[in-house]
This record gives C-alpha cells, sequence and structure tokens, in this order.
C-alpha cells in the first residue's frame, strides 16, 4: 500500500505543478471518494462535480449535501452522458427521440462543460485500469495533462483499506462492482427497496424499469433463474 501511494503521490504532484487547482470527478463510490481525499491533501484550491443519471434522487441529493458541508467544497450537477444513450435507445421506455431532440452529450462533453463552469482546466477520476477493459480504454482516451487517474493501479482492497485507515465511511450501494444508479438489475432492486420514493422518480422517467420487480417477484432473486439481460452500467 505504501508503494501504490507513493506513485499515487507522484502523479498528484506532477498535476499540482501544472496548477493549484484541480476539479474531482465524484460518483459518491468508493473510488472517488478516495480521490477526492487525496486531492484535498494535495492542492490548494479542490472542486468536484457529478453526474446524474436520473435528477433529484434523494439518495444522491443526500450524499452529495453530506460531502458539500464536510469538505466545504462546490459539487456541480450535470446530467449523465449514459443516461441520455438510455433515453435515445428507449430503455425501459416506449418513447423515442430523434437526435434534434437530444442532441449528443457524451462524456468528453461533460468533462469540457465542468472545466468550464469550474474554471478549472485538469480533472481526477478514480478510474482504475482492474475495473473493466472500458475503463482501461476511457483511461487512455483523454490527454493525461488534462485527465489524470491518480489510483489507476489500485485494486478494490487498496481502495477499502485506505478508506478504514482514513475514517471515511464506505458508501451504500447495491452490493455488486458498480456505484450509483443505473438501469442494471441490482441497481434498480436496490433503489427500489432501499429508497422506494426515488425508485418512482426514476419510473418517470423509465416507466417499465418496474419490469425488475415484478420479475423478481416472479422468479426470484437468483440469476441463475432469471432471464438474459443486457446491462447499461455508467461510468464513475
Amino acid at each position: 500500500m505504501s508503494r501504490l501511494l507513493k506513485e499515487t503521490q507522484v502523479v498528484l504532484d506532477h498535476a499540482r505543478g501544472r496548477s493549484d487547482s484541480i476539479l474531482v470527478a465524484y460518483s459518491g463510490g468508493k473510488d472517488s471518494k478516495v480521490v477526492l481525499d487525496l486531492c484535498l491533501r494535495t492542492f490548494k484550491h479542490v472542486k468536484a462535480f457529478f453526474m446524474a443519471f436520473v435528477p433529484g434522487l434523494d439518495c444522491i441529493e443526500i450524499e452529495l449535501q453530506e460531502t458539500r458541508d464536510k469538505y466545504g467544497i462546490s459539487i456541480a450537477v450535470y446530467p449523465h452522458w449514459i443516461g441520455r444513450k438510455a433515453i435515445m435507445g428507449a430503455t425501459y421506455t416506449s418513447t423515442f427521440y430523434t437526435y434534434d431532440d437530444m442532441p449528443e452529450w457524451n462524456l468528453a462533453d461533460v468533462y469540457a462543460l465542468a472545466m468550464c463552469d469550474a474554471g478549472i482546466n485538469q480533472i481526477a477520476t478514480g478510474a482504475k485500469r482492474a475495473d473493466s477493459s472500458w475503463r482501461r480504454r476511457f483511461m487512455s482516451s483523454f490527454h493525461p495533462d488534462t485527465v489524470i487517474n491518480p489510483i489507476a493501479g489500485w485494486l478494490k482492497y487498496d481502495v477499502i483499506a485506505y478508506l478504514k485507515n482514513h475514517n471515511i465511511p464506505l458508501p451504500p450501494s447495491s452490493g455488486h462492482s458498480a456505484t450509483g444508479i443505473d438501469l442494471s438489475t441490482p441497481s434498480l432492486l436496490w433503489l427500489h427497496k432501499t429508497y422506494p420514493d426515488d425508485f418512482k422518480r426514476l419510473c418517470r422517467v423509465f416507466p417499465f424499469a418496474e419490469a425488475v420487480v415484478w420479475r423478481e417477484r416472479f422468479y426470484g432473486d437468483d440469476d441463475r433463474e432469471r432471464p438474459a439481460e443486457v446491462q447499461h452500467t455508467p461510468a464513475a
């Protein structure tokens, strides 16, 4: 762990050499909590931004406000680019939109807008090489002077150890690898059971998401008994 921290600090110090300000891509998950804490220990000015899959969910608003109050930082909120893809693809909805209705909105657009609004030209993310092949591709798609990934070489248990060592509570989650709210079955079932009012809010945008609840009632909670499905999991 000490070796990883040294390697991480080298990345952070190099970024601080370019600017004493950093913008953190904050998801409320374990990885982004570690990166936010590391950046607050390294940079003079720290701001954060969050990508909301569905706006106005209490489970998200409470977490963001607690983080704002704890660290005294601003956290801007932007629409999640994968939320747009889900809407455009009519996932759990029968409403179809055209590109005229919803112009292209991708991750690079979110980053560009967040940096412009914050007046900061570099972003720190919680992406790790061990997360997935998609994450590895994502990490190589941005210029390293613009987007840094300080904990790229960490594993899940390194993240958990850091949080425990610094008395940072583990965030609530569905218990699966992804954090945040999306249209994957574990996320939807967790939201339905833990924050039922938020689930109703999500269903206003994706009305057929309730199908996962009914499917669990019919088939139980054993994945082997469920029909195959496509998961839609946003990046943190």
